[in-house]
């Protein structure tokens, strides 16, 4: 069964001329959803507005900013080829990252060998489409709230898991008001 909160599903057959903003992602399931934002809301010092929703949280395996229309495409049909058998994650520690464009706070897994590997087929899925997958080291990672410069982070009261089945092609559309992330695909659906 499809976890309501994912992003709409579209049918995309034909991709804007216009370079988009993609990434594979894995969604938390609605139980994990709510306690990562209930664990948000146990945080000293939060900001007026919480953000990313909590319909938006997920754990990033590729993001590339500029996708053109034949890349989007290679990329959407590479990712048929994936397969892999439902695992575990967990999310067992809270941190705060600066980055450009402000603290954004986060939640981390415990080590994975699953989680590196479905990162290491996806990176080769995107290579084999024409896409430069990042040179940096994977850091997983669920970004929890953003504007956190004045958070105070408490340990998590306890893990959080869920059992990830399936990965998700997001076309984060920025030109929407408000923005949104709309699913061009559902791949290596295991175990459904």
């Amino acid at each position: 069964m499809l976890d309501e909160r994912r992003p709409p599903a579209m049918n995309d057959p034909h991709p804007s001329p216009t370079p988009r903003r993609l990434f594979t992602a894995i969604f938390p399931d609605a139980a994990a959803c709510a306690a990562i934002d209930a664990e948000r809301q146990r945080w000293d010092g939060l900001p007026r507005r919480l953000r990313p929703a909590p319909d938006r949280m997920h754990l990033t395996l590729q993001f590339f900013n500029r996708v053109d229309a034949s890349a989007q495409r290679s990329w959407s049909q590479a990712l048929t080829a994936l397969g892999f058998e439902p695992f575990r994650i967990v999310l067992d520690r809270a941190e705060l990252w600066r980055t450009g464009s402000g603290t954004i706070a986060v939640l981390r897994p415990a080590p994975n060998p699953a989680l590196q590997d479905l990162h290491r087929a996806t990176d080769a899925l995107a290579a084999q489409a024409g896409l430069q997958p990042e040179s940096r080291a994977f850091k997983p990672h669920l970004t929890t709230l953003r504007h956190a410069e004045r958070v105070t982070l408490a340990p998590l009261a306890a893990p959080i898991a869920w059992t990830v089945r399936q990965v998700d092609l997001i076309w984060s559309d920025l030109a929407a008001q408000p923005p949104r992330y709309v699913s061009l695909g559902t791949f290596g659906r295991a175990g459904l």
